[in-house]
C-alpha cells in the first residue's frame, strides 16, 4: 500500500517524491526543476512539449497545490513512522557492536553498550542512561537560571542595562536642561547688554541733535538780524548809505569759517565708541558671568552626586547628575575629567565647615578599581584627608596632626620638580589655606610620568566640596617668542641642561 502511495507521488522524469509540483496544460505533473530542464534541453525547437506525451505547451506550468500539500504530509508521516520503528527497535545501537546503548561512562563522558562496558570501560565510573540523563538536564536547567532570571530582569526593567538606560536618558534630558540654563543666561546677558548700548547710542543721537538744534536756532536768529540790519542800512539817504557802504558790505559778505564748521564735527555720532571692537568688550564684560574653573568634575566617576555646572560633589540628593549605577554604593570618589599634565597645577577647593573629607590625586585606573580602601601611594593614591579635627597625609608614617583655624579653602598644587638625591624628575604635590597661604601638608615622592586626576571624596552628608572659579586675564598679543609659547616647559629645559652639565663635571678624564 505504502509503495503504491509513493508510485503516486513520484515524478516520472526524476524518479523521487515530487518538489514543487508543476501540472502542465496536458494534466502531466512533473518536479518545477524537471520542467525546466526539459525545455532547457529542448529550447531549440519551436515549441515546447511534454516529456511524457509530448503534447505541445502553450501555457506557463502552475502549481499543483494540492499534490504539495500530500507530499509533505506523506514525508512527515514517513519521518514520524521511522523514528517510532527506531525506539520500538531498541533506541539508539552502538556503531560498533550493534547493542542498544544503555550506560553512561564518566570517566570518559560518552554513552557506551554492555559489550563497550565490559571491554574497555570496565575500571570506569559507569551508570545508567536513565540516571545520567535526568542528572544532566538538572545541571542543564541549574545553568540557565541565571540567563532566565536575567531574562526575566530585562522583562520587567530590573536589569542593570534597564537601569543604565535609564540613566543614560536621565543624563541626556539633565545636561539639555543645563545647557539650557547657561544659555539662557547668556542670551540674557546678551539682550541686556544689546538694549544698554542702544540706549547709550539714542541717548548720544538725541544730545548731539539737541545741541546742533540750538546751534541752528542760533545762527537762524544771527542771520535773520543782520539782513534786517543791511536792508535798513539801506534804505538810509544816499549820503549816509555811502558813508557807512564799507560797513554795510562788510555785513552782507559774511561767511562762517572752515574752523566754525570744523568744530562742529564733534556734534557727529562716536560711531567707534558704540561699535569699535563692540563683540570682544562684550566678551570681555561676560568675565564674571563665565568663570572658569581649573578642574571641572566627571559624573560618570562617582555614585555621589554632582552638581549642574560639574564643580560640586555631594552625598546628599542633588537635583542634578544623580549617581552613576555602574559605580559601587560604597564609592564616595569623584575624579575631575581630566589629567593634570602641565608642569605647574593649581586649583582650590572650598571644603567649608565639612570636617571630613579627602582630597588630592590619583591614576584613573587606581579609581575605577577603588572599593574606598587602602587610599595608599602604593594603590596609586595620593593626598590629604580631615577626619574630624585630625589631619593626616595618605600612606604617610608621620604622624597625624591637627590645626588651630581649619581652612574653609584649601588649595591645591601639583609642580613638577627635580629630585636632587636620584636626579630624576618627579611631582610634588602641596596642600596649602588658600586664605593664609600657609602649608598644610607636602607630597615629594608622586609619581613622575602618569596622568594623575584630581579627586574628591565628600564624607559628610549636606556638606559638599566644590571647586573654586579662578580669575581669569585676557591679553591682547600677536606673536610670542620661543620662550613664551615654551614658558610651562623652561624648567625642565633647565633641569635637562643641568643634569648634563654635572654629568660633564664629574666625568673623569682619562689622559
Amino acid at each position: 500500500m505504502a509503495s503504491s502511495v509513493e508510485d503516486e507521488l513520484t515524478c516520472p522524469v526524476c524518479l523521487e517524491m515530487y518538489q514543487d509540483p508543476q501540472i502542465l496544460s496536458c494534466g502531466h505533473t512533473f518536479c518545477r526543476r524537471c520542467v525546466g530542464h526539459h525545455h532547457t534541453i529542448f529550447s531549440s525547437f519551436c515549441t515546447r512539449t511534454c516529456p511524457v506525451c509530448v503534447q505541445e505547451i502553450h501555457r506557463e506550468p502552475v502549481t499543483n497545490l494540492a499534490l504539495r500539500n500530500t507530499c509533505e504530509s506523506y514525508q512527515r508521516e514517513k519521518e514520524r513512522k521511522e523514528r517510532e520503528e527506531r525506539e520500538e527497535d531498541g533506541g539508539v545501537k552502538c556503531l560498533r557492536h550493534g547493542e542498544k546503548i544503555v550506560f553512561f561512562c564518566r570517566d570518559d563522558e560518552v554513552a557506551i553498550c554492555p559489550q563497550c562496558r565490559n571491554q574497555g570501560h570496565m575500571s570506569h565510573k559507569v551508570q545508567p542512561l536513565t540516571h545520567t540523563v535526568p542528572q544532566r538536564k538538572d545541571q542543564i536547567k541549574a545553568a540557565l537560571r541565571p540567563a532566565e532570571k536575567v531574562l526575566q530582569s530585562l522583562r520587567n526593567g530590573t536589569a542593570l542595562e534597564r537601569k543604565i538606560t535609564k540613566h543614560i536618558e536621565y543624563q541626556a534630558e539633565q545636561t539639555e536642561r543645563q545647557i539650557k540654563e547657561d544659555f539662557a543666561k547668556l542670551h540674557q546677558f546678551l539682550r541686556e547688554e544689546e538694549e544698554a548700548r542702544r540706549v547709550a547710542l539714542r541717548e548720544e543721537e538725541e544730545e548731539k541733535k539737541e545741541k546742533l538744534e540750538g546751534w541752528i536756532e542760533e545762527e537762524l536768529k544771527s542771520i535773520s538780524g543782520r539782513l534786517l540790519e543791511v536792508e535798513e542800512e539801506m534804505e538810509n539817504d544816499d549820503v549816509t548809505f555811502l558813508s557807512h557802504y564799507d560797513q554795510i558790505m562788510a555785513r552782507a559778505c559774511y561767511r562762517r569759517s572752515d574752523s566754525q564748521l570744523i568744530s562742529r564735527v564733534s556734534c557727529l555720532i562716536d560711531v567707534a565708541k558704540h561699535v569699535g571692537n563692540l563683540r570682544f568688550r562684550v566678551w570681555e564684560k561676560m568675565k564674571n558671568l563665565c568663570p572658569y574653573y581649573p578642574v571641572v568634575l566627571d559624573p560618570n566617576s562617582a555614585h555621589i552626586s554632582v552638581s549642574g555646572d560639574l564643580v560640586s560633589g555631594s552625598r546628599s540628593v542633588h537635583r542634578f547628575y544623580s549617581p552613576n549605577p555602574l559605580q559601587k554604593n560604597s564609592n564616595r570618589l569623584v575624579l575631575g575629567s581630566e589629567a593634570q599634565n602641565a608642569s605647574f597645577n593649581c586649583w582650590d577647593v572650598e571644603v567649608g565647615d565639612s570636617k571630613c573629607w579627602t582630597l588630592g590625586v590619583c591614576r584613573r585606573s587606581a579609581a575605577e578599581r577603588n572599593h574606598m580602601q587602602d587610599l595608599t601611594p602604593k594603590n596609586g593614591f595620593w593626598g590629604l584627608s580631615r577626619n574630624g579635627d585630625i589631619y593626616y597625609v595618605l600612606g604617610s608614617t608621620e604622624a597625624p596632626f591637627q590645626l588651630r583655624k581649619p581652612p574653609k579653602m584649601v588649595r591645591v598644587k601639583l609642580i613638577v620638580r627635580l629630585d636632587c638625591n636620584n636626579w630624576k624628575l618627579n611631582e610634588m604635590l602641596s596642600f596649602s589655606d588658600a586664605s593664609t597661604g600657609s602649608v598644610l601638608a607636602c607630597i615629594r615622592d608622586v609619581a613622575f610620568g602618569r596622568d594623575l586626576f584630581p579627586f574628591l571624596i565628600p564624607e559628610e552628608r549636606n556638606a559638599p566640596l566644590r571647586i573654586a572659579p579662578v580669575n581669569v586675564n585676557i591679553t591682547m598679543e600677536k606673536k610670542f617668542t620661543f620662550l613664551e609659547r615654551h614658558m610651562d616647559l623652561i624648567p625642565i629645559y633647565v633641569i635637562g641642561f643641568l643634569m648634563v652639565l654635572l654629568s660633564l663635571l664629574v666625568t673623569p678624564q682619562f689622559i
